[in-house]
């Protein structure tokens, strides 16, 4: 009987070929993970952004006697009576000359009348690599 001592050049092989297999899965898995967590992370901070657009046009739609001055042909703003002004341009929404919402794709106001009342809609989509697209109404209190 013949003493072997070390190993042979096929399981070198063979065991050089799992740990390249074990390597190329947690490599996949961690990519994944990545992926996923950064997509996670823009997609809340582009539902954050349409939050604070929310809160801002808000605070205007529901003031009492406040109605739409104007809305532009191409539907990028929208203005009231109170004096404020929506504006889609650059990538962000401002209201009057102040910045509330960024990284924003498109933008569209509309407004139509409905059982007497003036209706909004809104049209938002937010950010780059997982764009968030909503459309909201909101109905004017107005008169």
């Amino acid at each position: 009987m013949k003493g072997e001592r070390g190993i042979s050049l096929q399981s070198l092989t063979v065991y050089i070929i799992g740990f390249l297999v074990i390597i190329g899965i947690i490599s996949t898995i961690t990519s994944f993970f990545y992926t996923n967590i950064i997509n996670t992370r823009d997609n809340s901070q582009n539902m954050a952004e349409i939050t604070k657009f929310n809160v801002y046009f808000l605070q205007d739609v529901k003031k009492s006697e406040n109605n739409i001055m104007s809305v532009a042909k191409d539907n990028s703003y929208i203005s009231f009576t109170s004096g404020n002004v929506y504006t889609f341009q650059d990538n962000a929404i401002y209201q009057n000359k102040v910045k509330i919402c960024e990284n924003v794709r498109n933008a569209q106001f509309k407004v139509e009348k409905v059982n007497g009342k003036d209706v909004i809609t809104v049209l938002l989509s937010i950010g780059e690599n997982m764009p968030v697209t909503r459309t909201t109404k909101y109905v004017l209190s107005g008169i």
